[in-house]
């Protein structure tokens, strides 16, 4: 029986050595499916940072503003001196009503003396009883007098406290909206005050979501000042009826650098049911028709192949993927450089693409070592014989 020369099965090695080296397997990086039966979308809706008390204050009665001894995002401090009104017309009554007094105090002390004479001459009989008495109605009088007066000046001195207008909390003036020489009105605003230290967040949220929260849940909040993690201090009972929001309010940490007028974003986790699995949202390959599938790999005698499994995104979340799908617990999915792979492919995992784990690595030593099946002459294509140095198939071993 003809035999293939050898000096063409020493070719043959040669060349499949040299195939094997050029295309070596694909090394690929995975993660494997963990399936579960749903997943927490997170809601997010915008609020706005305020003072844990923010105050519209002004006096408490009327009158011309004769200094504002603040600006606008001054800091002060609890009971600071704000703004004054002219108390000069106060201060004229309350000096008119100080002489009263003193001439009141003076005409009781003479009457208060003249009882005592009069006492002293009624038991000698030089005056009736009828002008003791009248004596003593006069000092009753005066006393009563004396007392009106001084309900008078608390009441003076009490406006003349409320011409001032001080803080009522340590906080940061907002916004001035009166000026030097203005009248205002009694209880008209004067400025905006808003309390320093500590602040709170208020969002208006969906009212099924609302229903599922707890008193002093942990929630996270962000805007510019960054991540914040915070808890839930209330939850109001009923609904706005313009918007259909339910008014949440969180507590801010005071070391935050949050202020007053931030916009803040709350994040509220929503479970929905829906069999599925995790996946980084580089795995997803654009499929037909606008669909997304993944790389699955499938074990076999050689390592790895690449099979193409069409899923569905539910839900994408800092840069992960909900998906839908029949792959199984387990499963291997390529996450990276899917771009660089086919349905079919042989492939290897990244942490074994060293090249002693490699099947298919290039023989070591000459042709004679390779065991290669014995092939009749007559199956052999001539022309690959002529391409090895045109030898005669009949001039086998």
């Amino acid at each position: 029986m003809n035999r293939i020369p050898i000096y063409l099965l020493s070719f043959i090695a040669t060349f499949i050595s040299f195939y094997t080296v050029a295309n070596p397997l694909q090394p690929v990086i995975t993660e494997p499916v963990h399936r579960q039966d749903g997943y927490e979308v997170f809601r997010v809706f915008a609020g706005r940072v305020l003072g844990s008390q923010r105050a519209d204050i002004g006096f408490e009665q009327a009158g011309v503003v004769q200094q504002v001894l603040v600006d606008d995002g001054q800091a002060v401090k609890a009971g600071e001196l704000l703004a004054k009104l002219d108390r000069r017309s106060l201060n004229i009554e309350r000096d008119q009503l100080k002489a009263r007094q003193q001439e009141l105090n003076a005409r009781l002390s003479q009457l208060q003396r003249d009882v005592v004479r009069y006492k002293a001459l009624r038991e000698k009989s030089y005056v009736s009883e009828g002008q003791l008495e009248e004596l003593e109605t006069q000092v009753t009088a005066s006393q009563a007098q004396s007392a009106q007066i001084d309900a008078q000046l608390k009441a003076i001195n009490l406006q003349l406290e409320k011409t001032e207008l001080k803080a009522p909390f340590n906080g940061e003036v907002a916004k001035v909206q009166v000026e030097e020489g203005v009248v205002v009105g009694q209880g008209q605003v004067v400025m905006q005050l808003v309390e320093t230290g500590e602040s709170e967040a208020v969002f208006g949220i969906s009212d099924r979501l609302g229903r599922d929260l707890v008193m002093g849940q942990s929630m996270q909040v962000s805007g510019d000042f960054g991540d914040i993690d915070t808890n839930l201090i209330a939850v109001a009972s009923n609904l706005d009826w313009r918007s259909q929001t339910r008014t949440i309010r969180v507590a801010l940490p005071e070391n935050t650098s949050a202020v007053d007028g931030n916009t803040a974003y709350i994040h509220l986790p929503q479970h929905r049911e829906a069999t599925g699995f995790w996946m980084p949202a580089q795995a997803l390959l654009e499929d037909v028709r606008g669909t997304w599938a993944v790389y699955g790999l499938q074990k076999n005698a050689e390592g790895y192949q690449v099979q193409k499994h069409s899923v569905e995104a539910l839900y994408h979340h800092r840069g992960r993927v909900y998906l839908s799908g029949e792959l199984a617990d387990g499963s291997l999915v390529v996450t990276e450089g899917v771009h660089r792979l086919a349905p079919g492919q042989a492939v290897v995992l990244a942490g074994q693409a060293n090249a002693d784990d490699v099947k298919g690595k290039p023989a070591v030593g000459n042709a004679s070592e390779v065991n290669v099946p014995e092939v009749n002459a007559s199956e052999v294509n001539a022309s690959a014989i002529n391409a090895a140095g045109g030898g005669d198939a009949s001039r086998a071993e």
